[in-house]
């Protein structure tokens, strides 16, 4: 699926960026795409109005390697990463990334928390 997912994409360089990034969505609503041009320090993200979902991604001039993402919906149950984690640093030499997303409750202490699975994100850096 990433690759049906990802490969509609057409590259074209952004603006003043530092890393640029395609990021694909799926979930039982839908599919959603967009690429985005990053620069480091700053936020950057892609709102995704036909699955009300918003990806954001920082990564430090410090440690460039590493991105830091986050996925958000105005809905307080979603979206959580693996443990229930609400972002996920990610090591963009990897270049691919296909990480489930969930809903349900925030991580607490030691407490062990089963969200539900309600989709995939998936993220292509350009390694250039």
């Amino acid at each position: 699926m990433a690759t049906t997912l990802l490969s509609g994409f057409v590259a074209t360089p952004a603006f003043a960026a530092d890393y640029s990034v395609d990021v694909g969505v799926e979930t039982k609503a839908g599919k959603d795409a967009g690429s985005l041009g990053c620069v480091y320090e700053e936020t950057c993200g892609l709102n995704m109005p036909s699955l009300g979902l918003r990806v954001t991604l920082l990564s430090l001039r410090t440690d460039p390697s590493r991105v830091t993402i986050y996925v958000s919906r105005h809905d307080l149950s979603c979206c959580y990463f693996e443990s229930a984690a609400d972002s996920l640093h990610v090591d963009r030499r990897k270049s691919t990334f296909r990480v489930p997303i969930f809903t349900g409750a925030r991580a607490k202490g030691g407490l062990f928390i089963q969200n539900e699975r309600v989709g995939t994100l998936y993220l292509r850096f350009d390694t250039r």
